[in-house]
């Protein structure tokens, strides 16, 4: 997947998941149906940094070019991404931190 700006941008093959992807950070996009209340309003995303921290937001990724995925493995920004129907995992190749992210839930590791 090819960078642009240092960013790849993608959407699960369900289509439910948006993310943004750099060197230090993964952040999601979807309409969670368990995320907390951020700022008066249910979560619609989520970002992990490399170190692990994980945060909840509320916010949108606007019109970004994504890349639709498959069910499979990927490599971008230092990323190891494995697609799957039930959810998508994002490990970081440098510090082994990640999340799993699906509708229903959300995983830190």
């Amino acid at each position: 997947m090819a960078p642009q700006n240092g960013y790849v941008f993608i959407e699960t093959k369900s289509g439910k998941t948006r993310c943004q992807i750099d060197a230090d950070s993964v952040g999601c996009e979807a309409q969670f149906t368990n995320s907390p209340i951020v700022d008066g309003g249910q979560a619609n995303g989520v970002r992990l940094t490399s170190d692990g921290q994980l945060k909840w937001i509320l916010g949108n990724l606007g019109d970004i070019p994504v890349v639709t995925i498959d069910y499979r493995t990927y490599e971008a920004e230092g990323w190891t991404i494995v697609a799957t129907e039930q959810g998508t995992r994002f490990t970081s190749d440098r510090t082994t931190h990640g999340m799993f992210v699906s509708i229903d839930k959300v995983d830190v590791y």
